[in-house]
């Protein structure tokens, strides 16, 4: 049995990228287990099992949620615990990533936090590499202000467990200059890039169901698409004559407009919208039976534009990875642009 820890720079998508890998690794034959052995959490938060369930199911796993985020701590005790007490701390992880172990052929497990600006999950994760014997990935989200010495600087303290670096949402303007410069630059110190994944609308989306529970809104039709993926947003405030053509712009959007504005929204449905957000009043009967007849929701919601706007950039900058459509979308990615054989010859698989 192998194990291999998935950690990540700073917050990139370090749970989908292990739920593909796993997902990957289950296709090819092998059995997958899963483990985030430390859930870092602030003060006054409550323990979360959404993400453990989630895996739970993808992955067929017969473990409890409990077992597989089995330590929750707060950054000040798990700085204690790793400083003043690790021998019996590092028993702690080794029991419970045994458990879940047994009879899989590889382990997955994911770190906590993330290494550019938590210095306490650092450490974790650093100290979970060793007593568990695990090879790392990295994952590591590209931005314009790349530092790629800082990057380094983590990778070399994990030596030779170290497999090698995933460069996360690449803008496709990017992606030559990406591949080209950083893939040299890491070669040139002795680091493999695994994959340049580009960008991805699906990935970064959030669903119908998520939206409306971000701005408190109601979802009165076609309920059985909730989960739809929404992955643009638009404000329906153009003429009536220019409206088709104004939403055609963008594809898989949030269409949002007063409900008096009985023209934006039918032409909004004429045009490939994931649903349709309207303040304070169900919008007009045509409208009504238009998006039942299309399957597209309409979500209620008793605010100010402004306001369900902020809630929506809310809702996008926490989005959630527990999605079919994102898994899909991930392990497509996958397929084409990480290179599973240098991965699976690093982990000791043909």
């Amino acid at each position: 049995m192998v194990t291999l820890q998935v950690i990540s720079f700073q917050t990139c998508g370090k749970s989908l990228l292990c739920t593909g890998l796993g997902k990957k690794f289950i296709s090819s034959g092998k059995k997958v287990g899963y483990i985030k052995p430390v859930n870092v959490i602030n003060e006054g938060e409550e323990k979360n099992y959404r993400e453990a369930d989630y895996i739970r199911e993808v992955f067929d796993l017969d473990q409890s949620n409990e077992q597989l985020y089995p330590i929750h701590l707060q950054p000040q005790d798990l700085w204690r615990n790793l400083t003043e007490d690790e021998d019996n701390f590092s028993k702690r992880i080794k029991k419970a990533c045994d458990h879940v172990s047994d009879g899989k052929d590889i382990l997955l497990v994911e770190g906590p936090g993330d290494l550019r600006d938590d210095k306490v999950s650092a450490l974790a994760c650093y100290t979970i590499a060793e007593k568990l014997d695990a090879r790392v990935v990295m994952l590591v989200g590209y931005s314009p202000d790349y530092k790629a010495a800082e990057i380094l600087q983590i990778l070399k303290k994990l030596e030779q467990r170290l497999i090698g670096v995933v460069i996360n949402q690449v803008p496709e303007s990017k992606i030559n200059s990406a591949q080209n410069e950083i893939t040299g630059y890491f070669k040139g110190q002795g680091i493999t890039v695994l994959g340049i994944l580009p960008e991805s609308r699906t990935l970064s989306g959030v669903s119908v169901a998520e939206i409306a529970l971000a701005i408190d809104g109601e979802i009165i039709s076609s309920k059985d698409k909730a989960n739809d993926l929404v992955e643009n947003v638009m404000l329906g405030a153009m003429t009536p004559d220019s409206g088709r053509d104004y939403f055609n712009r963008k594809k898989n959007k949030a269409v949002i407009t007063r409900t008096e504005r009985t023209d934006m929204l039918l032409a909004a449905l004429e045009t490939s919208t994931k649903c349709l957000i309207v303040s304070k009043q169900k919008p007009s009967t045509s409208v009504l039976v238009k998006a039942e007849d299309k399957h597209i929701p309409i979500i209620v919601v008793n605010k100010e534009i402004i306001d369900i706007v902020a809630g929506i950039e809310k809702a996008l900058a926490q989005a959630r990875f527990q999605n079919t459509q994102k898994l899909k979308a991930v392990v497509t990615l996958l397929d084409s642009k990480l290179d599973l054989k240098a991965l699976n010859t690093s982990l000791g698989f043909k």
